[in-house]
């Protein structure tokens, strides 16, 4: 009787499982974990919210991400293409959505229980919904009587905005210039994704550039905390960050009057 052998596999074949492993590994823990760090943001790719055909009907966009959070009031997306924004962020635990024009929308609550959480977010032409987990709102949206003959395309951010957006020219570029002063969003966002219903685009965005994203998972602050007069302290890949903004005190650990 003869033994079964054991045959080697190729060095393609090799290389394939090799790519497709990492592919998978790549996927399971694509996530950007934000500090929230007085500059902690994280830049996306441009998002494409009108179709540019002029003989286009109603445009179908949507945005999708899940995060993670302990902060209740922070910044969490922002997109800008100069004539108009979209703003979600945490208020008191409550997702709020913002569109200008005195256009907001709240849903869910609780969400800042360190929990996973899915947002997203539809927009038409003619109406904006919010879905958080299971939860959904949606309100009226009114076109621009004269929209840009070329729309632009959305600058993306999440988790804050740069800190050079907070004053000068910078700051006037902005649609809504108090989303450069909300708190920086502390956790981690992951699987952010746009979908443009021109034609049949979708495209699942990875992170461009950014500052305050952690590059592991160690925690600092449970190490040792050595901020004072109850200000929070940020786990950063420097160490422990005292964030001294929701206090009445200065200085490295907030004890400066």
């Amino acid at each position: 009787m003869q033994s079964a052998l054991s045959t080697t596999p190729s060095p393609e074949v090799v290389t394939n499982l090799v790519l497709a492993t990492s592919a998978m590994l790549f996927s399971a823990v694509a996530a950007v974990l934000l500090d929230g760090s007085p500059n902690s943001h994280a830049r996306f790719p441009a998002w494409m919210r009108h179709c540019q055909s002029k003989n286009r009907t109603t445009t179908t966009t949507t945005m999708s991400f899940d995060f993670e959070t302990e902060r209740a009031s922070c910044l969490v997306f922002y997109a800008d293409n100069g004539h108009e924004f979209i703003e979600v962020r945490l208020m008191r635990g409550t997702a709020m959505l913002r569109l200008g024009a005195g256009r907001a929308l709240t849903v869910g609550s609780g969400l800042n229980d360190g929990r996973t959480h899915s947002v997203t977010l539809g927009l038409t032409d003619h109406e904006a919904t919010l879905t958080v987990d299971r939860a959904s709102q949606s309100l009226s949206v009114v076109s621009p009587s004269r929209p840009p003959s070329t729309p632009a395309d959305f600058s993306v951010y999440v988790g804050g905005l740069p800190s050079d957006f907070r004053s000068g020219q910078r700051l006037e570029e902005l649609s809504a210039p108090s989303a450069a002063f909300e708190p920086s969003f502390v956790g981690s966002v992951r699987n952010l994704a746009y979908t443009t219903q021109c034609g049949s685009d979708v495209e699942v965005v990875r992170v461009m550039s950014g500052s305050g994203i952690r590059s592991g998972l160690d925690d600092p602050c449970a190490d040792y905390d050595p901020c004072q007069n109850s200000a929070p302290c940020l786990s950063t890949d420097e160490g422990p960050l005292c964030d001294c903004t929701v206090t009445d005190y200065v200085g490295p650990f907030c004890a400066l009057g």
